[in-house]
């Protein structure tokens, strides 16, 4: 795997396993403004902004404002924080990163202050990321470039794009990262993109290989 100076990771499904946060976080959201949706499909909610997923399932127009304001209190939850866990191949990689003087940062449609409380929970907050960008720092979400374009201009990275990557688990990861001009690599735990045009790996620990 080629190597780069700097290193931007997706947080839900990438660095973390959110898929439990993520499944009380909209099941007491949508049935707060009683909505029901079928729990199979949260998986694709974390995948595309939540304007998206919300207008695709047919939840009613009226009460969007009300329903977003549900999502960030359940995400700033502390049941949020305790249904998440790490994947296997995190914290190893992201230490091996490190020693090697690479940049890392997180560049997400969660909210940072939620991330804050993830990272802390694995002893994970100093030293570990550069960058840290949420949806209230960049609100046009992925495919959008902003995220990332966001993240270099907090860093005030100036070198040639083409060494920073971005690294996420969704084909949304991927276009923003060419949005913004950065290489995309996508993470595909469960074979689920074998035909996508990204560099591909299976565990985050193959950016060492």
């Amino acid at each position: 795997m080629d190597k780069y100076n700097l290193y931007l990771f997706d947080f839900d499904g990438t660095l973390f396993d959110t898929l439990p946060s993520s499944k009380y976080v909209f099941k007491k959201a949508y049935e707060n403004i009683g909505f029901t949706f079928n729990e199979d499909d949260v998986l694709g909610f974390t995948r595309e902004p939540i304007p998206d997923s919300y207008k695709r399932i047919g939840a009613p127009k009226e009460k969007w404002r009300v329903f977003i304001n549900y999502i960030e209190e359940y995400v700033r939850s502390q049941e949020s924080v305790n249904l998440t866990d790490i994947f296997d191949d995190t914290y190893d990689t992201i230490i091996d990163l490190r020693m090697d003087e690479a940049d890392l940062g997180i560049v997400t449609s969660n909210n940072v202050p939620h991330v804050r409380d993830v990272l802390k929970k694995f002893d994970m907050q100093k030293d570990f990321f550069k960058v840290l960008v949420g949806n209230q720092e960049a609100p046009n979400p992925k495919p959008s470039p902003e995220p990332i374009l966001k993240a270099l201009e907090m860093i005030g990275y100036r070198g040639d794009k083409k060494d920073v990557c971005y690294v996420g688990d969704s084909l949304n990861d991927c276009i923003s990262a060419v949005n913004a001009g950065v290489v995309p690599i996508l993470l595909d735990r469960n074979d689920e993109y074998q035909d996508a045009p990204y560099k591909r790996i299976k565990s985050l620990s193959e950016l060492l290989d």
